[in-house]
């Protein structure tokens, strides 16, 4: 029998689970952050372009919910490391 892990279903949250290395500082997040709001832009534009001129969707519904799914975890992760990329400690 496989070693079984214990599983945290409270840690399913992207928020929740992400934590910043030990070793990173603000330039670290700011890049970090940096690269989420481009992926994150990236992805709203996928979306955008699963609608017919902006209305209609021409696409299976399941999809574009997952576009937004990742839109958002992308946001929470911004959310959790945004403190960090403004925190300069002896600049």
């Amino acid at each position: 029998m496989p070693n079984q892990k214990e599983y945290f279903p409270d840690l399913c949250n992207t928020s929740d689970f992400f934590v910043p290395h030990k070793n990173s500082n603000h330039l670290n997040a700011q890049d970090v952050v940096s690269d989420l709001v481009a992926r994150a832009k990236d992805i709203s534009v996928a979306t955008f372009n699963c609608f017919a001129d902006g209305e209609k969707l021409v696409i299976k519904d399941e999809i574009v919910a997952n576009l937004i799914y990742e839109i958002q975890t992308k946001l929470e992760m911004i959310e959790k490391i945004l403190p960090l990329a403004f925190e300069s400690k002896g600049a």
